[in-house]
């Protein structure tokens, strides 16, 4: 299930060329062929536009007859998609002057693009997909959610991610906010390798891999990564940190004092089953409960 919307120029053609010149320099943006995919590694997000080839552009075929550019955003995921694409299909448009032709429910119709129906359109189906995908409780086994306004707090410090790190340079690491199954819930996590200086915002726990600062078992240091929850571990952050505006920590040291060393060192060894979870699996709690009522 998917978004789909579809350009054509205002005056004049759209080529290949034209097509492979805009989104080939464009940041998240792989050229593959006929398709130009945007993926954000930092925020999971995702979708696609491809160029129409002529045998698609039949009479039967009204959505994409004369639209020589085709949208598709999938349906069944994080709200905040949405958010990160409107922009950068808003440039689109304005960069060839292009108008729309939007089949769907809720949608902008044919003519002038609207992003404001952009965002509402996307969300209406998106709804929809849910409450088609999970009314059927077998799909609903396995399923990963988190409350909206922490989804959307994590998809915005990722989407910043690299530009913060760009600001403090190699002195200390910033890490994206990852989602991991840890004992059968879903939580927000950040790496914290060894106690190393970091710029982190809260999560529910922090992931702290043990190399150097890992327990000794028979005389040798093995290996691990273990969890300590934001609350247990704000003392120490706080204590050789300093708060920032947004409420995030940069911790104010080039290698961990002795302190921080004993802290992480003390962290047993991590009982709990853990797995990652893709950031587009895990789905607005709000939406999920309206769906499956």
């Amino acid at each position: 299930m998917s978004y789909d919307l579809y350009f054509k120029p205002r005056n004049g053609s759209f080529t290949e060329e034209h097509f492979h010149a805009y989104f080939r320099d464009r940041p998240n943006y792989k050229c593959e062929g006929l398709q130009a995919w945007y993926e954000n590694e930092d925020t999971g997000v995702y979708f696609v536009f491809e160029l129409q080839a002529e045998q698609q552009t039949t009479e039967d075929d009204d959505e994409c007859k004369d639209f020589p550019v085709a949208l598709n955003i999938n349906y069944f995921r994080p709200s905040y998609f949405i958010f990160e694409a409107e922009p950068e299909v808003t440039a689109f448009v304005k960069h060839f002057d292009l108008l729309v032709s939007d089949p769907q429910m809720e949608g902008m119709g044919d003519g002038a693009y609207k992003a404001e129906k952009l965002l509402s359109g996307w969300t209406h189906g998106n709804e929809f997909g849910y409450a088609s995908i999970l009314r059927d409780e077998k799909n609903r086994n396995g399923i990963s959610h988190l409350p909206t306004a922490q989804l959307h707090d994590a998809w915005r410090w990722n989407f910043s991610r690299a530009q913060v790190q760009a600001r403090v340079g190699d002195s200390k690491f910033v890490p994206r906010i990852m989602f991991f199954n840890l004992g059968g819930s879903t939580i927000t996590s950040a790496v914290w390798p060894d106690g190393i200086p970091i710029v982190v915002t809260r999560v529910n726990y922090l992931c702290i891999p043990r190399k150097e600062l890992a327990p000794t078992k028979f005389f040798r240091k093995k290996e691990d990564i273990t969890f300590v929850s934001w609350g247990e571990a704000f003392a120490i952050l706080i204590k050789h940190g300093t708060q920032n505006r947004d409420g995030s920590i940069s911790l104010n040291y080039m290698s961990p004092p002795s302190d921080v060393v004993k802290f992480v060192q003390s962290l047993p060894t991590e009982s709990r089953s853990s797995s990652g979870v893709p950031a587009d699996c895990v789905l607005d709690r709000e939406i999920y409960e309206r769906s499956v009522v």
